[in-house]
Order: C-alpha cells, then sequence, then structure tokens
C-alpha cells in the first residue's frame, strides 16, 4: 500500500525535489502544493498518511498552516522541513503539534526514515484513541475531539455539528443471532460511515450501539443532508439476518444538533441525544433535527 505524502514548499523546486527523492522508494504517492493557503482544502479532498511542511511562506507562515492542520486533521503527523531551522523555531512548530523538525538540506535516507518514524507514532497514537471492535474513535476520544471542534468553532464563528446515530432492534438482532454476529454489524456499520465521511469529520462509537460523528464547517441544513445519506446507505445494505428485522431491513434512527456559540458541549449532547429519542420514538430510521 503506498504512503500518501503532502509536500508543502514554496519553492516549486524543493516540491519537484522531494518528490523524486521519495520516487525512489517506491512506496510514496506525492503530491505538492507550493500556496500554504490551498492545504485545508487539499486535505479535505484526499486523505494522507503524512505531510512535510516548510516553515517560510509568503502567503501564510508555516506556523500558522501547522496550527491549522493540527486543529483540524490531529491525527495527521506533520514533518517540518526548513532550510531556516533553529532551535526556538524547533521548540515552537512542535509545541504547535509538528511530528518532527529537519533541516534541509535533508538526504533521501534522511528523509525516508523520518517518514517512517513519524507513521509508526501516529499509528501508536491511533491505537490508543480508537476503539478495538470497531476502529473507529473511541468515547474518550469523541469527547476530547468535539471539546476542540467547540473551540475552533468559538474561536473562527465556525459552524458546527453533531450526529448521534443508534441502531435500531439491535438487542433483537443479538437476541437472534448472536453477540459474535452482532459484533459484525456494528464493524460492518463502522465501515459504512467511515467510508460516506469527509476525511474532517471524527467518526467514534460513543457505547454499545451507538456511534457519534462531529461534523466541522457544517451547518444544520448540511448535517441533515448528510444524516439522511447515511440513513438511505445503511437502509439498502445487506446485513447478514436482517430479514429477521422488523420490515426485513436493518437500519439506525440518527439525532441531528448543531452547535450555538453561546452553548456548551454538555448541551450539544442533550440536544443531539433528545433528537435520537425522538427518532426512535416516531417510529425509527429517520433522521430527526433537534430545534
Amino acid at each position: 500500500m503506498l504512503t500518501n505524502v503532502l509536500v508543502v514548499d514554496d519553492e516549486e523546486i524543493i516540491c519537484t525535489l522531494f518528490a523524486a527523492m521519495l520516487g525512489h522508494y517506491d512506496r510514496y504517492h506525492v503530491v505538492t502544493t507550493t500556496d500554504g493557503r490551498q492545504v485545508l482544502d487539499i486535505l479535505r479532498r484526499e486523505s494522507f498518511d503524512v505531510m512535510l511542511l516548510d516553515m517560510s511562506m509568503p502567503a501564510i507562515s508555516g506556523l500558522e498552516v501547522l496550527r491549522q492542520v493540527t486543529q483540524a486533521f490531529e491525527e495527521l503527523p506533520v514533518i517540518i522541513v526548513t532550510g531556516h531551522g533553529s532551535i526556538e523555531i524547533a521548540v515552537e512548530s512542535m509545541q504547535a503539534g509538528a511530528a518532527d523538525f529537519v533541516t534541509k538540506p535533508v538526504p533521501a535516507a534522511v528523509l525516508h526514515l523520518r517518514i517512517q518514524k513519524a507513521l509508526e507514532h501516529a499509528r501508536t497514537r491511533r491505537l490508543a484513541s480508537t476503539d478495538g471492535l470497531t476502529e473507529v474513535y473511541n468515547h474518550r476520544t469523541f469527547q476530547e475531539r468535539l471539546a476542540q471542534e467547540i473551540a475552533r468553532a468559538n474561536r473562527y464563528s465556525r459552524p458546527l455539528s453533531l450526529l448521534m446515530i443508534d441502531v435500531d432492534h439491535f438487542k433483537m438482532y443479538n437476541d437472534t443471532y448472536g453477540h459474535p454476529q452482532g459484533n459484525s454489524v456494528l464493524q460492518n456499520l463502522a465501515r459504512l460511515l467511515r467510508e460516506m465521511s469527509r476525511t474532517s469529520d471524527t467518526v467514534a462509537r460513543y457505547g454499545g450501539e451507538e456511534f457519534a460523528i462531529i461534523l466541522p464547517e457544517t451547518d444544520s441544513v448540511g448535517a441533515q443532508k448528510i444524516a439522511q445519506r447515511l440513513r438511505e446507505q445503511v437502509e439498502h445494505h445487506p446485513f447478514p439476518g436482517q430479514e429477521g428485522m422488523p420490515g426485513g431491513t436493518l437500519t439506525i434512527s440518527i439525532g441531528v444538533a448543531t452547535y450555538a456559540s453561546a452553548g456548551s458541549k454538555d448541551a450539544l449532547l442533550q440536544a443531539a441525544d433528545m433528537a435520537l429519542y425522538t427518532a426512535k420514538r416516531e417510529g425509527r430510521n429517520r433522521v430527526c433535527v433537534a430545534p
């Protein structure tokens, strides 16, 4: 499997050089940009495993790009590669969330080694932050990410929404087919949620058969559309044994809530949870939006 690398440097020749250096290893797919202002849009369009970032750029500083990336894509390791290395810059970049710091010129072997070390460290962090069964984020990490996204929404006055998702009649399914097959349903559902979510979204197992998705940069209308697509995708997915469920299909109910700047994390969670309860009470296999 190829490792996707995003190279951000204001000099085209450096971008080309790094792409050529990594190309010798036949294991990297490299995308480059010379404009730091494009980084977030690129990361939202395509998934990357690691980013190489220059600190000195004209339109926006590398440090500001680093801060934006680590806030929006916390799991993405960023390696600072700069020709103006100093202890002060290294410390500042590491405090801002960089995974590593190297100075130019950097030999290909050293660059390869640093990338592999950053990837290994990222894998270790992921194991600690994910649910063992479904491999999406666990409850603790979800709470941390939600607090971070609320802080970002407040700081930049940006929209933020939350989906709470519950498998309908899951106890009946477990009682009928057993817990191992029930676990398989949760794994398949988690995979569907990941596949249909954007790279900037946070998919987590909230507990039991309940999942949550944090939707940055998403207002109530957008969140409702995403929720409806998820509900329809799950309804039409061929889960094993679904013919024994009410209506002959396995479905989900979804509660949608949008963050209000004067609110709190607990208020957002409660609003989404109440919307989910309403969806259950009104017949399941539906999306309800908090007022």
